[in-house]
């Protein structure tokens, strides 16, 4: 059985690929393509067996969630030791990586994003795009609008999106904050050390400055990483957050907590945003999974 190529199909049909909203309406291809226009939860099983391209492979991908291994005969294999939601959405993904696969090297398509590596973007902006256009392969946005115009764009509305699309609650709630029509950002927040702290203590310890413990100071509650909407404020990576926030709170007593607070999130000047935030243990730690809201 031969593979029809889908990334190429649409790219042919479209005529050509001029801006990554030329990207993103490849989701819509693959539902139409696939008969799901209107179906909630998609089924990825159908859209492989509408191009004739081989159920993934499951095996375990140190490092890795999927990787599409060879286009022409359709070969991709997925992390097994991920949970579900993971491995579905890193199905969604490599299922763009086909489009990609299909584009001519060292084409510009605007904004500043050139295709310099074989088959993609630039690979940080073809990552993004991949994450993106899976998300709305399996979250529809108009789907999710709908959710938020019943529900909010909030964890109660996230929850709903999650169980009904079999998706990841993180994934979900990105996908909120994407297509909501205020400024809001996901935000994970891990308790760590800065970078900088971390290369300090090294030096030290290799110049012979401490002969005794850790010379690294208290850990803080920072950012590990933070997507959202376009016009949400700029939140860097490794930013801390103050000890008196409900974002800490969350942490520290591990409640769901949420509320309006003055929070300075840009290193810069602070603001009032509305924040919910879920705490949760991993790797024997309490991590926070926050909504942000700039108001």
């Amino acid at each position: 059985m031969t593979v029809i190529d889908p990334g190429l199909m649409f790219k042919n049909k479209l005529g050509q690929i001029n801006s990554a909203q030329d990207v993103l309406a490849y989701a819509d291809f693959l539902l139409e393509e696939s008969g799901q226009a209107h179906s909630i939860p998609v089924d990825l099983s159908q859209i492989f067996k509408r191009f004739q391209i081989p159920t993934p492979i499951q095996k375990p991908l140190p490092g890795q969630q999927g990787l599409l291994v060879d286009a022409n005969n359709g070969i991709v294999v997925i992390n097994s030791n991920d949970p579900p939601s993971r491995q579905k959405f890193s199905q969604a993904h490599e299922l763009v990586e086909f489009l990609f696969n299909s584009l001519p090297n060292g084409k510009n398509i605007g904004n500043g994003w050139t295709l310099k590596k074989p088959g993609g973007f630039t690979e940080s902006m073809k990552e993004y795009l991949c994450n993106r256009t899976a998300a709305n392969l399996l979250m529809p946005p108009v789907y999710v609008t709908n959710q938020i115009n019943q529900h909010g764009a909030n964890f109660d509305c996230a929850r709903i999106i999650s169980s009904e699309c079999e998706i990841s609650l993180s994934a979900a709630l990105v996908q909120v904050a994407r297509t909501s029509r205020g400024n809001h950002s996901v935000v994970l927040w891990k308790l760590k050390n800065k970078p900088s702290e971390i290369k300090n203590e090294v030096s030290n310890a290799q110049l012979g400055l401490f002969d005794d413990s850790s010379s690294l100071p208290a850990m803080k509650l920072r950012v590990e990483w933070s997507m959202g909407s376009e016009s949400a404020p700029f939140i860097p990576k490794d930013k801390s957050v103050e000890e008196t926030s409900l974002i800490f709170k969350a942490c520290q007593t591990g409640s769901f907590t949420s509320g309006e607070e003055r929070l300075c999130l840009d290193g810069r000047k602070s603001r009032v945003f509305r924040t919910e935030n879920l705490p949760f243990s991993m790797n024997g730690g309490t991590q926070v999974l926050s909504l942000i809201e700039h108001i």
